[in-house]
C-alpha cells in the first residue's frame, strides 16, 4: 500500500481524502476533554497528510505525527512546518512506532485501523499504543465497521473528483462478503506540463468485528471507556447499526 499513497499523496487533500480527519478532530478533542483528558503530549498514528494536526497545531501541544508513507509526510510537512509549532514527524510503521516515542498523553489513530490486515496486525497497535501512554491517558480511534464497508462498496464506481482543466479521478469499490474487505481501485489524471498523466492505486480495507476489537483492547491493557458512532451516540455491538464506530480506551 505504500506505493499507492505516494500515488494518491499528491492529489489526497484536493479530493477531498483528508476532509473526514479534519471534521471529526476538534470534536474528538472536546469529547476527551469532556470525560477529563488532560495532557499536551499527542501522537497521531496513521496521520497522512496531516488532516488531525491541522487542527491540533493550532494549540500549545506536543505533536508527533506518525506514517508509513514518506510521500504523505511530505505532503503534511508542506502544510504545516511553520515556526512556533511543537511537532515532529516519524516514518515508521504505526505497528512498530511505540519503541521510538517515549511518553504520551494521547494516542490518536483516525481513518488507518482498516489499513491493517489481521487482528494480529491490530493487537501490535494496541501494544505500542499501550507501551507510549502514561497510565489513565487516551488511545483514541475510530474504524469502519464491516457493515460500513459493504454499504460503501458492491461494484460501486464514482467520479470523486472533477477538475477538467487539472484533475479527475475515478475510484471503483468492490466488497468481499467471504474475506469482509473492501477494495477500492482509484484512477487519477492530471494534468503536468506534458500533457495528462494517469495513474493508479490499489487500497484494501478490511472489516473487523467490533466485540473482537473490544476485547483485543481489554487483552492488552485498555479499559473502554466508550464505544460511538460518528454522531457520539453510544453504540452497542449486539443491536447498533453504524457504518463507523469510535473507540476511546483508557491505559490501565
Amino acid at each position: 500500500m505504500s506505493s499507492d499513497y505516494a500515488v494518491l499523496a499528491p492529489v489526497y487533500d484536493a479530493i477531498g481524502y483528508a476532509d473526514y480527519a479534519r471534521r471529526i478532530t476538534p470534536k474528538l478533542m472536546d469529547y476527551a476533554q469532556r470525560i477529563d483528558w488532560l495532557g499536551r503530549r499527542i501522537v497521531v498514528l496513521g496521520c497522512g497528510t496531516g488532516g488531525s494536526i491541522e487542527y491540533l497545531s493550532q494549540y500549545p501541544y506536543n505533536i508527533t505525527g506518525v506514517d508509513n508513507s514518506r510521500e504523505m509526510l511530505d505532503a503534511a510537512r508542506r502544510k504545516l512546518d511553520t515556526p512556533g509549532v511543537s511537532l515532529k514527524w516519524l516514518q515508521q510503521d504505526i505497528r512498530e512506532s511505540g519503541k521510538q516515542i517515549t511518553t504520551a498523553d494521547l494516542v490518536l489513530a483516525l481513518n488507518v485501523i482498516n489499513d491493517l490486515n489481521s487482528l494480529r496486525d491490530l493487537e501490535a497497535v494496541f501494544v505500542n499504543a499501550q507501551r507510549i501512554l502514561d497510565s489513565g491517558k487516551l488511545f483514541i480511534f475510530d474504524m469502519m465497521t464491516v457493515q460500513g464497508l459493504a454499504e460503501h462498496g458492491s461494484g460501486r464506481f464514482e467520479m470523486v473528483h472533477d477538475d477538467p482543466a487539472q484533475l479527475t479521478v475515478f475510484a471503483n469499490h468492490d466488497f468481499d462478503y467471504e474475506r469482509q474487505t473492501l477494495t477500492t481501485h482509484t484512477i487519477v489524471f492530471q494534468q503536468n506540463a506534458n500533457g495528462w498523466e494517469r495513474k493508479e492505486a490499489r487500497g484494501i480495507l478490511r472489516g473487523f468485528p467490533v466485540q473482537a476489537v473490544a476485547t483485543l483492547l481489554q487483552r492488552n491493557g485498555f479499559q473502554t471507556r466508550a464505544i460511538l458512532n460518528t454522531q457520539f451516540e453510544t453504540y452497542d455491538p449486539a443491536t447498533s447499526r453504524a457504518d463507523r464506530v469510535i473507540f476511546a480506551a483508557e491505559k490501565q
